[in-house]
């Protein structure tokens, strides 16, 4: 056990002795390191040298700074000290004024020390259970935080608040985006390593941006391809439109990129998108060493070879009908986005025996997507 240290603040010249004489068994036994100051400045001094201490016994009246102010500068500065004022003056005036200004406790002079000792132990008590707190609290806006880069803002809420939020392992109809960057594997090649970690780190960044907004899922990046899922872990009526946004904002976003690319004489990306919908196996896939929540089954991988197809179609984006039809009554943003949709008939994807009905933007509002 680690000892606390503990900041005696008082011009009583004797009291320095006599608190290192009557709390020596616990200085011994590594309870209390006791440090010493004679007014209130040179107590924050001391705490600037040893930020460590976490208790500080203070008198009210001292030269220089008095034990009152101190108790100011310590509220203002934060840290977590706890003080508590022991004064001869113990009328109901100071004792209101002390722990109106922060003050933990207050006794009063001559001391008691059967009572000093029983309060340090009671403070110190209470200042370790505050840093747990405060520890659970950093860990668990850290663990939020970490959510909150996989998963839209309402999702993660959802993840934070229950102790299972995604539930047992389950088949539900699913929205499937699947993109990545079209011939990024013959850039690369001529790319240094940083240079390429720095692209992706982009590409990522930029493109998450609108999944989230459109309440989707990342469920796995890959080099520079990234599934997302839109209706994970709780289907809606608007998962299929959430997914056709956010194509399109994606689109979007990778123009806005490719001008700033131009600004700095590099050459323009391109990407391909497929959307599906359907039924998907989701759940938690692993063993006891480590675990990662999946979207699995054909849907997916339709989504993926529908990505694909998106090079022979010259396009940058390719919609199986499963999901236009799965639209229904369609946002605005999502109806415009239709409008700049056209079926182009059954088509048949590698991997595939049988084919499926695609659409792809009109050829000559492709670059007003």
């Amino acid at each position: 056990m680690t000892a606390s240290k503990i900041l005696v603040v008082d011009d009583e010249p004797d009291l320095e002795l006599l608190i290192s004489q009557r709390f020596s068994r616990h200085v011994r036994n590594g309870e209390f390191i006791f440090r010493f100051a004679r007014d209130g400045q040179e107590a924050l001094d001391r705490l600037k040298g040893e930020p460590d201490i976490e208790l500080v016994l203070s008198d009210i009246n001292m030269p220089g700074m008095d034990g009152l102010v101190l108790l100011d500068r310590l509220r203002e500065n934060g840290g977590g000290i706890k003080a508590v004022i022991i004064s001869a003056y113990g009328d109901m005036a100071n004792i209101r004024v002390a722990m109106n200004r922060g003050a933990f406790d207050f006794l009063t002079k001559p001391i008691d020390f059967g009572d000093l000792d029983t309060t340090i132990r009671k403070t110190l008590t209470e200042i370790r259970q505050l840093r747990e707190i405060s520890r659970q609290r950093d860990l668990a806006l850290r663990a939020r935080t970490n959510l909150g880069r996989y998963f839209s803002p309402n999702l993660v809420e959802i993840l934070a608040e229950k102790d299972e939020p995604l539930g047992p392992v389950r088949r539900q109809d699913v929205a499937v985006l699947f993109a990545d960057i079209i011939g990024f594997t013959g850039m690369a090649e001529a790319m240094a390593p940083e240079a390429v970690m720095d692209v992706l780190r982009q590409y990522h960044s930029r493109m998450s941006e609108p999944i989230f907004e459109c309440n989707g899922t990342i469920e796995k990046f890959i080099g520079d391809a990234l599934l997302a899922t839109f209706g994970v872990p709780q289907a809606s009526g608007h998962d299929a439109s959430d997914a056709l946004c956010c194509a399109k904002r994606m689109i979007v976003a990778l123009a806005r990129w490719n001008e700033d690319r131009n600004k700095e004489g590099l050459p323009p990306l391109a990407m391909g998108i497929g959307l599906n919908y359907g039924p998907a196996v989701i759940g938690d896939l692993g063993n006891k060493h480590g675990m990662a929540f999946t979207v699995i089954g054909d849907t997916v991988n339709t989504a993926s070879r529908l990505q694909e197809a998106s090079r022979g179609f010259d396009t940058p984006l390719v919609v199986s009908d499963t999901l236009i039809q799965a639209i229904g009554d369609a946002s605005d943003e999502a109806a415009q986005v239709l409008r700049w949709l056209r079926p182009v008939g059954e088509q048949r994807l590698r991997g595939r025996e049988r084919g499926i009905s695609v659409w792809t933007p009109n050829a000559a509002l492709t670059g007003h997507i």
